[in-house]
């Protein structure tokens, strides 16, 4: 783990992350800190040291989040901090900046005082990792929050329920909230109900959460609207699914249909069964190029990872990878790779897909999670 520590001197107070041997610095993100290019982040410098760096953080005239929170609060004060921090999020997502390298211990996130503007430490280091997920994060928010005598904190008691329906919870139930709370108008919901469960879904979705039945006729994202802050713009666009590595089909130059006559057969002809007669299960697995190990892919959610307790395959030598960094979806004989919120991303066919998004995915496609290489197969 970085050691992180505050230091104040002479009225300055400065927030100072030591790398790790082995540790890189990205530039490029720095120099977008820097430049102002991201909303809420706080500007750093890089001091370097023999074969290490720090970064070091301005924190002068700063309050802490926790400090902040235990001023009392109101409904409309509790609905602003958490619209400065959705705003910040979108910020980072449209510069590409990962979220898993906030700080978000709330002794670390820091408020000015005079604009009650918030402000994240972000941590350009390779292979960082805070410990703490978003969600928890703004879980604990209700932890550390004061509200003001007689408030009626009842509007707390829906934000708790949003955030409880797992990681990945609706940014637009979130949104909405937020908006009901500042006396905003609400985006229009418009439903439509599952053929299968008959569960009411928000139009644009084509996968039941529920049943995981798909849902005909609908544009949208693949899935329930989730919460993901850093691919919330991503989920918005209008794409059935993403494919980057495109199907393989085998060109029928004879014409052939499912059900072929073998010639010199009877005139009632010899039927050869065709997919839609014979059922044949198939059998998806991975290669791990490292060592060539195959791994059998048998659950309709397969996940992997580092940590063992947390995966159905788990990565023991190798910490690149995060503790639950993938998982592969098996769904009506059709294949899909969702990355979970990794720390170093999830690649197919050597370019990056967006977190907690489904990709579909076909036999011999290149899985890259980390720095670890695996090849899909379906026999």
């Amino acid at each position: 783990m970085n050691k992180i520590k505050v230091k104040s001197k002479l009225g300055l107070s400065r927030l100072i992350i030591k790398s790790l041997k082995g540790q890189q610095l990205n530039e490029n993100e720095v120099y977008a800190i820097n430049s102002n290019k991201v909303e809420g982040l706080l500007r750093l410098d890089v001091v370097q040291k023999g074969g290490f760096f720090q970064l070091i953080y301005n924190i002068t005239g700063f309050i802490t989040l926790k400090e902040y929170l235990a001023i009392p609060l109101n409904k409309e004060s509790f609905a602003r901090i958490l619209q400065n921090i959705l705003a910040n999020l979108k910020s980072m997502n449209s510069a590409f900046f990962n979220q898993q390298y906030l700080l978000t211990d709330f002794n670390r996130v820091m408020v000015n005082p005079a604009t009650q503007h918030i402000y994240f430490v972000y941590v350009p280091i390779q292979f960082f990792e805070s410990g703490t997920s978003l969600r928890e994060f703004l879980l604990n928010i209700i932890q550390y929050a004061k509200f003001a005598p007689g408030e009626d904190t009842s509007y707390v008691k829906d934000y708790i329920t949003i955030l409880n329906q797992g990681v990945n919870f609706s940014v637009f139930d979130l949104e909405e909230y937020i908006n009901t709370l500042l006396g905003q108008k609400k985006h229009s919901q418009q439903t439509i109900e599952c053929p299968q469960c008959r569960s009411q879904l928000r139009k644009g979705t084509n996968y039941c959460s529920a049943c995981g039945a798909k849902v005909s006729g609908n544009t949208g994202s693949t899935g329930k609207g989730v919460y993901n802050p850093l691919g919330e713009e991503e989920n918005k666009k209008e794409a059935v699914e993403t494919a980057i590595h495109p199907k393989r089909h085998k060109d029928n130059t004879q014409g052939l249909s499912d059900r072929t006559t073998v010639l010199g057969a009877d005139p009632g002809g010899t039927t050869v069964l065709g997919s839609e007669q014979l059922d044949t299960p198939d059998y998806p697995y991975l290669i791990r190029e490292k060592n060539r190990e195959k791994i059998p892919i048998d659950k309709p959610s397969f996940r992997i990872g580092k940590e063992k307790k947390y995966s159905d395959y788990f990565v023991s030598d190798n910490s690149a990878v995060s503790r639950s960094h993938a998982s592969i979806i098996t769904r009506q004989k059709r294949y899909f790779i969702v990355d979970l919120n990794s720390t170093n991303k999830t690649y197919v066919d050597g370019r990056v897909i967006p977190i907690e998004k489904e990709v579909e995915i076909f036999s011999g496609a290149k899985l890259r999670l980390a720095n670890e290489d695996f090849v899909f197969y379906v026999e």
